[in-house]
């Protein structure tokens, strides 16, 4: 299975959240990880989104990996996501899940944030790992991480995803009465 990363955190290559991945790309030799530094390099990708859009377009699933910053994904990721949509990059049915590293203060809503964008794109969501920052560096942050993997992979497998909110048609709460002057 290929497994295109979208690293968002600004720090690329130095990424606390990017050592996750390294050590699943390690431990998951079956799968092919190709990783795309998109929050070190939005103003690149602004300019010229052709690669990315072809990566994206060409892999089986996408995993959105960053760290969470006072509640909320870093910026670069949310332009990323406009770039996506922007550019109309075809990510109907593929599977998407996400990685975190954070300190677990409102992480909730930075996961919702991509779970919904991922939805609203027609992809595939699985729910994501959020990790703290050290616990890679514990053999129960490893286990943890192996475990979220072993999900997503199972999940991806036996076509299991997030069903998608159900939308119920709005009816006024009272009808309208015009005002006489």
């Amino acid at each position: 299975m290929k497994i295109l990363v979208l690293n968002g955190s600004p720090k690329g290559k130095n990424s606390i959240t990017l050592q996750t991945i390294l050590y699943l790309q390690k431990k998951y030799k079956e799968c092919t990880f190709e990783i795309l530094h998109v929050g070190q390099t939005i103003k690149q990708l602004e300019k010229d989104f052709s690669v990315a859009k072809k990566a994206i377009e060409e892999t089986d699933v996408l995993l959105f990996s960053y760290p969470v910053y006072t509640f909320i994904a870093p910026c670069q990721l949310h332009r990323f996501i406009e770039l996506m949509k922007e550019h109309r990059v075809e990510v109907k049915d593929k599977y998407a899940t996400q990685l975190t590293t954070s300190k677990h203060f409102y992480d909730v809503t930075a996961h919702r944030y991509i779970m919904e964008n991922c939805q609203d794109m027609g992809m595939k969501f699985v729910r994501g790992l959020s990790a703290d920052m050290e616990d890679l560096l514990k053999e129960k942050g490893q286990q943890e991480a192996a475990q979220f993997m072993d999900y997503f992979l199972w999940n991806v497998e036996h076509g299991i995803y997030e069903p998608l909110p159900e939308t119920k048609e709005r009816k006024p709460l009272a009808e309208a009465t015009p005002v006489e002057a």
